[in-house]
């Protein structure tokens, strides 16, 4: 799985979590004390609305669990220190008053090796999309969201997210990480 991802493939993981976790993982998703950000993150904008604006909580609450899991389909080791958990909610009417007010956000890929996205909702208009190259205008792959698919990828990929404008809000919980170097799970 690994040298697919590296090359640029995906992984789809339907019931990524058991079901009692997932159920309260997505309860517990409005009463978290979010800050008001921007993506891409790191990068100047005047303001929120002249970029992505979204609402993050930084999440190690479950790494243990999501290292496991990830680790199993991979069949390598994570490094622990470099994977962030962060749940991310966008407030659509926020979505509409930003520049990045169209279906896709902005072309990018991450800071890290890995990247997976567990998403809470179900639409087949909202989920992440996938890009050949930075400047096109139109995905590749689109993967709508599931409640509890997983989504794994190269983050060195172009993708973006997608957004589908019925929902008021959405969540969706991101891992960005590293594997170990040299250290299959099998040596």
């Amino acid at each position: 799985m690994y040298k697919h991802l590296k090359r640029g493939s995906f992984h789809l993981h339907p019931n990524f979590l058991e079901r009692k976790l997932f159920e309260k993982l997505k309860s517990d998703l409005p009463t978290l004390q979010y800050k008001a950000i921007y993506q891409p993150y790191g990068t100047y904008y005047g303001n929120r609305f002249q970029a992505y604006p979204c609402y993050e909580f930084n999440f190690p609450t479950y790494n243990h669990i999501f290292i496991s899991k990830l680790e199993a389909i991979l069949q390598k080791k994570i490094d622990k220190k470099s994977m962030v958990c962060t749940i991310r909610k966008v407030v659509t009417e926020e979505l509409k008053q930003s520049k990045v007010n169209t279906d896709y956000g902005i072309v990018h890929k991450d800071h890290t090796e890995l990247a997976a996205v567990l998403y809470f909702d179900q639409t087949t208009s909202g989920g992440t999309v996938f890009f050949e190259h930075a400047i096109d205008k139109y995905s590749d792959i689109s993967v709508g969201a599931y409640p509890n698919r997983l989504i794994l990828y190269n983050a060195q990929r172009w993708h973006a997210p997608c957004a589908d404008f019925t929902f008021k809000e959405r969540y969706v919980l991101l891992i960005f990480f590293n594997t170990e170097k040299l250290n299959d799970i099998n040596t």
